[in-house]
């Protein structure tokens, strides 16, 4: 089956604008009480990108390995643009994600920089009656920058761990070694 690349690229390059909360129409930001910020929608959104990518890359049956390190060299590094305010582990990921090469790189995951942080002892974690497991500060994670927000999604307020500017510089200049510990 033949495919037209140019309305995969073109596909490709809006399925990742809303999975970065840009509406592709307007080029405005996403609400944030939308369902399309919803972080379910938004990994997939973000699997559905990795999925052209591949096939713009290597056709429909093409098969390629995919990396398993992350990689990011000291240019690409450069490049990450990082907001004013607060934010959370998956917004940074995402702003890394938008300067490495998924050919050569790993995407990087807020649960992949949670875990390692975990090991270091910045955060901790705590078993919910439910079973479930859910990622919490600890006694080391305000010397790195990192808060607990309240925020409201569709009228229900939660609590997330962000990071603020001390937090922002330590995880950008700390990345390599973050994911490698």
């Amino acid at each position: 089956m033949e495919y037209d690349r140019e309305k995969l690229i073109k596909a490709k390059s809006i399925i990742e604008k809303i999975a970065n909360g840009i509406n592709p129409i307007s080029g405005e930001s996403i609400k944030e009480d939308s369902f399309m910020q919803d972080p379910r929608l938004i990994r997939c959104f973000f699997y559905i990108a990795d999925v052209l990518d591949a096939v713009i890359k290597n056709g429909f049956n093409g098969v390629s390995a995919k990396p398993t390190q992350f990689v990011i060299t000291p240019e690409q590094k450069k490049r990450i643009k990082l907001p004013d305010y607060n934010i959370g582990v998956n917004e940074f990921a995402k702003c890394v994600n938008n300067v490495i090469d998924p050919s050569v790189s790993k995407r990087l995951t807020g649960a992949d920089i949670n875990r390692q942080l975990k090991k270091m002892g910045i955060l901790s974690e705590i078993k919910l009656p439910d079973g479930k497991t859910k990622t919490v500060m600890n006694e080391n994670s305000q010397k790195y920058g990192i808060e607990v927000e309240k925020r409201t999604y569709k009228d229900i307020e939660y609590e997330v761990i962000v990071f603020n500017e001390k937090g922002k510089k330590f995880l950008l200049e700390n990345l390599e070694k973050i994911m490698s510990y």
